[in-house]
């Protein structure tokens, strides 16, 4: 491969990333269930409950979008390969 500014033939390519998206999901009827019953629980015990007993939360997942580029070793210019 060429460098599109020098010609020079020290090219390397990697990928980098672009950019990312976090999806969240609800914790559903059950983990509302389970954070109800917690409360309740925590009220008849003073709070005591609350240290072993945790809140249940909802769910994130991260998609991460990634690019090849290209960079010369000779002249420093980098560009997207397609």
């Amino acid at each position: 491969m060429k460098c599109v500014k020098c010609s020079g033939e020290d090219v390397t390519v990697g990928f980098m990333q672009a950019g990312g998206r976090t999806a969240k999901h609800g914790t559903g009827f059950g983990g509302k269930t389970n954070n109800a019953a917690r409360g309740i629980t925590a009220v008849s015990t003073f709070g005591m409950s609350n240290l072993v007993w945790k809140k249940s939360k909802g769910t994130e997942k991260t998609k991460f979008n990634n690019q090849k580029v290209a960079l010369c070793q000779s002249c420093g210019h980098d560009w997207v390969v397609r």
